[in-house]
């Protein structure tokens, strides 16, 4: 089931930063959040009668903290791919995203088999070579700021998957989920009211707002889900797949260019998937 839960966290991470950030490009991604992340908030708590438990201590400590990191990766990846090409931005913050929970879960004992160590460094290879980008790109080659912003991104997202993953069993059910999204809805406006980003939404741009929060908040159910499942290693890789959805989105809606490099990117995308799951 780590494998099912996974790929479908991928999926839907994958449709929800698309939708955000396809958003963010018509009202400052702040804005976009604001809205998006009460949806995701309310999602769970509606939820949460399905996945009964008791927070403890630790639960609300890793909850406030991977909802802190989170909100990090979102508002800036957010904000990069309203500013450079989505099939850019989302693979560069994966190779983090998939980077970081993969050395934790080692360093904490996990020892993942030869099939999915190679997958591993695949999908790894899979997300670098799909953010490859040169001079004659039609985008051009992106600025080095923007990608090491995105950088910063994918390690919030990869701290995210951490503490999410760390804050407890099924014993405790769906409270990690409720508790960090509710800190990252807080914790939105006080940064909002900073950066001078309140503002309504016109109603296309909120619909799209609902869509990402409700996107985002299942994905992180599937992915606490893939991780309670099997190795946070091997989920955190899986869920790392989402660019591939995105890149497809980009390339279809938004006529975004794909170079060679970047297909052979995504079918090292699907093998690692394929020998992750063996």
């Amino acid at each position: 089931m780590v494998v099912v839960f996974g790929l479908l966290a991928a999926f839907v991470y994958g449709l929800g930063d698309f939708v955000g950030g396809f958003a963010s490009r018509s009202r400052n991604a702040i804005t976009v959040l604001l809205t998006a992340y009460p949806v995701g908030a309310v999602l769970m708590l509606a939820l949460l009668p399905l996945f009964p438990g008791d927070p403890t201590g630790r639960t609300v400590l890793f909850g406030v903290t991977g909802g802190l990191c989170g909100l990090i990766g979102v508002v800036l990846l957010y904000s990069l791919m309203a500013m450079a090409p989505m099939n850019v931005i989302s693979p560069v913050s994966a190779v983090l995203a998939t980077i970081v929970p993969v050395v934790f879960g080692v360093g904490m004992g996990e020892r993942p088999g030869p099939l999915a160590w190679t997958g591993i460094a695949l999908g790894i290879a899979a997300v670098t070579l799909v953010s490859r980008t040169g001079e004659d790109h039609p985008h051009g080659r992106i600025a080095p700021r923007l990608i090491l912003l995105a950088c910063v991104s994918g390690v919030g997202f990869g701290f995210y998957f951490i503490f999410l993953a760390r804050a407890g069993g099924d014993e405790v059910g769906l409270w990690p989920l409720v508790i960090s999204r509710l800190a990252s809805a807080l914790a939105i406006w006080p940064l909002a009211l900073r950066m001078k980003a309140l503002g309504r939404l016109p109603r296309r741009v909120f619909a799209l707002a609902l869509v990402s929060g409700t996107c985002d908040a299942s994905a992180n159910l599937f992915f606490l889900l893939a991780s309670r499942e099997g190795l946070l290693s091997i989920a955190s890789v899986l869920t790392a797949l989402y660019p591939a959805a995105t890149v497809m989105l980009a390339v279809g809606v938004l006529r975004e260019h794909v170079s060679r490099v970047q297909l052979a990117g995504l079918g090292l995308a699907a093998t690692s998937i394929v020998l992750v799951t063996v």
